[in-house]
């Protein structure tokens, strides 16, 4: 994805469009009904976060409404790459009854390719203080847990064994998603739903695209493509 892609769709992000990068060819996509434009539920979370996180007005529209879809179901919510806590923030609001796992080098991106776009230590700018302020300071909510560093192999022992209905992977690298993937399949409860922010963006981030492929016709799985960039495993 080129700086003028990113350009552009920083320009875009307020007013409601969804930019996905298809071979190179960005695809604008504006329908007429525009919920996340006139939701103010949602629209009144989206303005406590927005700058805390790259996930666009669109995308974390798709994260309210899947809060609402996994708030039945057993089991907490696991984030790995949360930044500077964005996306962290609509979890936490949105699922107090739960509490919501936030797992991040916070020395940016790690296990990348040569092959892929990103490379470690990308979107470093960030810090654990920094999350945990925005959290309770400016939200003024507690149902969280940081696991700093290198997961699964630093922090996953705090979560073995623990049970999850929504997983949200935002690790833009193939080793990240698939390692990350891996360890916590066995995790999600059936129902669960398993979020990866990159797949629509097959330049910037053709390794979660290639993983995601690897896995979504599995007999266990049913895959979702939503076109705003997300891809969803959810678990049979």
């Amino acid at each position: 994805m080129t700086k003028e892609i990113y350009r552009l769709r920083a320009e875009l992000k307020d007013q409601g469009f969804a930019v996905i990068q298809y071979d190179q060819h960005p695809l604008h996509s504006y329908p007429y009904d525009a919920p996340w434009l006139t939701d103010e539920v949602f629209n009144k979370i989206y303005d406590s976060i927005r700058e805390h996180t790259l996930v666009d007005r669109i995308r974390c529209y798709s994260h309210y409404l899947l809060m609402e879809q996994i708030a039945k179901l057993p089991g907490d919510i696991l984030e790995i790459g949360t930044w500077r806590g964005g996306t962290a923030g609509i979890f936490t609001q949105l699922a107090p009854n739960k509490t919501v796992y936030l797992a991040d080098t916070f020395a940016g991106v790690v296990k990348s390719s040569e092959w892929e776009h990103y490379k470690d230590k990308a979107h470093s700018d960030t810090s654990k203080e920094l999350v945990v302020k925005f959290l309770e300071q400016d939200l003024g909510v507690s149902n969280y847990k940081i696991l700093q560093g290198v997961f699964p192999e630093n922090t996953g022992h705090i979560v073995k064994g623990k049970r999850f209905s929504f997983v949200h992977i935002d690790v833009d690298v193939y080793r990240s998603a698939k390692e990350t993937f891996d360890f916590i399949w066995e995790n999600v409860v059936p129902g669960g739903i398993i979020a990866f922010d990159d797949y629509g963006f097959v330049t910037a981030c053709s390794g979660v695209y290639k993983f995601v492929n690897e896995i979504k016709n599995d007999a266990d799985k049913i895959f979702i493509c939503n076109l705003n960039g997300h891809a969803y495993i959810i678990k049979r």
